[in-house]
């Protein structure tokens, strides 16, 4: 690598964010009834059929001591949270034992995204990512983050509304066991004990008593909504490698089941709140211009420097090529459990790891193959890979790589349980001349577009590139041919059989940032080309992704 510095050291998460916002408490109420629920609260409203919640009375240190963590087990709930509950514990029982995974899930626990996601992008571009970051020459990048702070772990007023018992607990009965519906008083979860990293001299820490100091409730987990958020915006910075940084954020949140702090539900639903987090600040038009793009022009050009340096090609497409990032040399994770059984050693199988950890082994509670529910607002965490795709087209991706209706939290989510993210950014995406989606087929080695053309190959461009930016919010997409929702991730069908004149461009992908088109016109939009001529004519054209 041409740029060889010290990685910085961690940033310490300071006491009063982890008891505050970090672990999701937020401002709460002194009685949910007092108060219409917020956003977070009302999309995750499923879990109120399995868990009868005792109002939380935060006037006084004594009233929080008395009222938190309490309420009643539902009839509907029993086997739910049962599940819940041994899931839970086989997870934790393997994982806090293991030596590496344990550890790994105390440095995720920091809330710290430039420890927890280098590694997502293998050890060569994640190295050149970290050490890009300790030399100070990402500026754009790390002003980004630092203006996030913590806000992709809010979870609304969640945690205070529904009030569910940590599963460490010595008794989450809190002496009255028939509140638990017959469920364990006592789960036996093994406790991970601080680890100081000797290379950096901190310590790492899985905060138990500060958890129960603060009375941080269980659900949602807000350390799993960092995660996904901090993840969803960094896979907007680099989208070429956006499968594996959301396989990383997923293993993120399975770390808080592996401390045994958080319950599989409560990462659904902390994946739920960060999506929701994310989308909003990607669906602002002005902060994709004028924050994500530029910061996304800087690390692209940064990293294609680095792997120039190095000899892995010019572009970063090239790179990731030559280092096998997108391949069998880059994210890799061998640890494997009841949820996601195989390790991941590649695309394909962190795509797989990613699905499985969307349901944590649930079977389905509500209805099954109900049509794809695409959340309002939900096109924007596209905006970077697909920017020459319009909404609705980006809503028909997510629609035709979403996972089955009726697992877990699906009910009331309006939609954002079901988004596999990892599989959308990992499509090849077919457009018929006409500007339908036809086709998406994820787990390719890079995002592209194909737009077929049924008469003459010879583009006539239009006179000016329309921006897409804006979310527009319709509710249920209908994509062309029919997703396939449930199991490994798969493509809709195509309808007809056009001539593809074009050929998806895998080079393209780092074209926008080394040749210099991240001007104001491109980094305003993601841009779709509409090519008219004749009898109605759209042409191939290769992708490239904003720069």
């Amino acid at each position: 690598m041409s740029l060889v510095v010290r990685p910085r050291a961690p940033r310490p998460v300071p006491t009063i964010l982890a008891s505050g916002l970090v672990l999701g408490l937020g401002v709460g109420l002194a009685s949910p009834a007092l108060a219409a629920p917020d956003r977070h609260t009302t999309l995750l409203g499923e879990f109120a059929t399995y868990w009868e919640a005792s109002p939380y009375d935060q006037t006084s240190p004594e009233t929080k001591a008395a009222t938190a963590f309490r309420g009643q087990v539902t009839d509907a709930g029993v086997d739910i949270l049962g599940e819940n509950d041994r899931t839970l514990q086989a997870i934790n029982a393997a994982g806090a034992v293991d030596p590496v995974q344990s550890k790994r899930a105390l440095i995720d626990a920091d809330l710290d995204w430039t420890q927890t996601f280098p590694d997502a992008l293998g050890p060569v571009i994640g190295g050149y990512l970290a050490d890009g970051l300790a030399a100070g020459a990402l500026p754009r990048t790390q002003a980004l983050y630092d203006a996030l702070g913590y806000a992709m772990a809010s979870t609304g007023d969640a945690k205070n509304v529904y009030n569910y018992p940590r599963p460490f607990l010595e008794d989450r009965s809190f002496g009255r066991p028939a509140a638990l519906g017959g469920l364990a008083t006592n789960l036996g979860i093994v406790q991970v004990a601080p680890w100081t990293d000797p290379e950096t001299g901190l310590t790492h820490d899985g905060t138990y008593d500060l958890v129960l100091a603060s009375f941080s409730q269980a659900f949602p987990s807000g350390h799993t909504a960092y995660a996904y958020g901090d993840g969803i915006v960094l896979a907007a910075l680099l989208p070429e490698l956006g499968p594996e940084i959301m396989t990383r954020a997923s293993e993120a949140g399975l770390a808080r089941n592996v401390l045994g702090v958080h319950y599989p539900l409560d990462v659904i639903g902390g994946r739920i709140s960060g999506h929701v987090n994310a989308a909003a600040r990607l669906g602002d038009a002005a902060y994709v211009t004028n924050t994500v793009l530029p910061a996304r022009e800087e690390l692209t050009q940064f990293l294609e420097a680095e792997c120039a340096a190095d000899g892995h090609g010019t572009t970063l497409a090239e790179c990731l090529d030559d280092v096998g990032a997108t391949a069998d040399r880059g994210y890799t994770n061998a640890f494997t459990d009841v949820v996601s059984t195989a390790p991941v050693t590649d695309r394909g199988s962190a795509l797989a790891a990613y699905r499985a950890r969307m349901t944590y082994g649930f079977d389905q509670v509500g209805a099954a193959g109900q049509a794809p529910v695409v959340p309002a607002g939900a096109e924007a965490l596209l905006v970077t890979a697909f920017p020459e795709l319009s909404d609705d087209q980006r809503r028909a991706v997510l629609a035709a790589t979403e996972i089955d209706s009726g697992y877990p939290l699906d009910s009331t989510s309006d939609g954002w349980q079901r988004i596999d993210l990892a599989a959308a950014l990992s499509s090849r995406v077919t457009v018929s001349s006409e500007g339908e989606v036809v086709s998406v087929e994820p787990g390719q080695a890079a995002a592209s577009v194909v737009v077929l053309d049924e008469v003459d190959p010879q583009p006539t461009p239009s006179t000016d590139p329309t921006p897409s930016v804006e979310p527009t919010p319709s509710t249920d997409p209908t994509p062309s041919g029919e997703p396939t929702p449930s199991g490994e991730p798969t493509s809709s069908g195509s309808t007809g059989s056009p001539r593809a004149t074009g050929r998806e461009s895998a080079a393209a992908a780092g074209d926008l940032a080394s040749t210099g088109a991240g001007t104001t016109g491109v980094l305003a939009a993601a841009l779709f080309l509409l090519v008219a001529g004749g009898g109605g004519v759209l042409t191939a054209r290769r992708r490239t992704t904003a720069g």
